[in-house]
């Protein structure tokens, strides 16, 4: 209860005996409020305040003496501590399921709705501030006659070494990778133009090398990966995000497939870059 020179409030727990004060933020202004209002007949909002690891909910309720005029308020207390736990589990849970829903489950690497929202949101941003952004495409090299010779625990083993090895050759803090489909990656790569896209991918495809993965079906005798790059470069233009997405996704498709054509085990560029 509070009156006008304010006192303290019975409670149950540690805070029995507190001063409102010690327990409401900004207290002395709440409880003034609270008089106004209770004085105009309107609605005293609640107030949330947490103390000694606990949470409360206080709600306000205005007494009338005999002449009907507004003489004290009544605080009313009640532990939310639990409800606030489970807010926040039910909080960690939504967020945990959504990041679960954009990643890979074998990988961990971003799946294509992963990665739509990430090109989507960097393409955005390059326009905005006028960087480049690329993208590598990169596909393991006759990697069904890997599977097929081995047996899919072994070409999952493989696909999971490829990737975390394109993950340690990503250095900068916005870069992501994502698996793309099957044997399939690419790498978004921001405020980076051609020069640099083929300076990770070279790193990436030299450390591939260095796991010296056995493919009895390559001719190079080991697994390889072949790297198409496209660069999305300052200034570029056009009506929607989506439409230079689907552009730029091509052109890095079309940059890989050349490089499968042309012998694998290689690096090309989309055809402009």
């Amino acid at each position: 209860m509070a009156n006008r020179p304010m006192s303290s409030i019975f409670m149950q727990d540690s805070i029995s005996g507190s001063l409102v004060g010690d327990l409401v933020t900004g207290a002395g202004p709440v409880i003034q409020e609270c008089f106004d209002l209770a004085a105009l007949g309107r609605t005293l909002p609640d107030r949330h305040f947490a103390a000694n690891g606990r949470h409360y909910q206080v709600t306000f309720h205005a007494a009338a003496d005999r002449n009907g005029d507004v003489s004290e308020i009544l605080l009313v207390v009640l532990d939310v501590t639990r409800r606030v736990q489970v807010e926040h589990l039910l909080r960690e849970s939504r967020r945990r399921l959504i990041a679960t829903a954009r990643r890979d489950h074998l990988t961990g690497l971003l799946n294509r709705r992963g990665l739509d929202n990430v090109l989507h949101r960097e393409l955005r941003r390059s326009r905005r501030v006028g960087k480049s952004l690329s993208l590598v495409a990169i596909d393991i090299d006759w990697f069904k006659h890997y599977n097929d010779s081995l047996g899919h625990p072994q070409g999952d083993a493989c696909l999971y070494s490829v990737a975390q090895t394109l993950i340690g050759c990503l250095r900068r803090a916005g870069d992501e990778a994502c698996r793309y489909g099957g044997e399939e990656f690419l790498l978004v790569l921001p405020d980076a133009d051609i020069g640099g896209a083929a300076t990770v991918a070279a790193n990436c495809q030299r450390a591939i090398d260095e796991l010296d993965i056995a493919h009895p079906s390559s001719p190079f005798g080991r697994v390889t990966v072949s790297f198409g790059i496209a660069e999305a470069a300052n200034g570029t233009e056009g009506a929607l995000v989506a439409l230079d997405t689907v552009a730029l996704l091509a052109q890095a498709d079309n940059a890989l497939y050349r490089a499968k054509r042309n012998g694998r085990n290689r690096i090309e560029f989309a055809q402009g870059s």
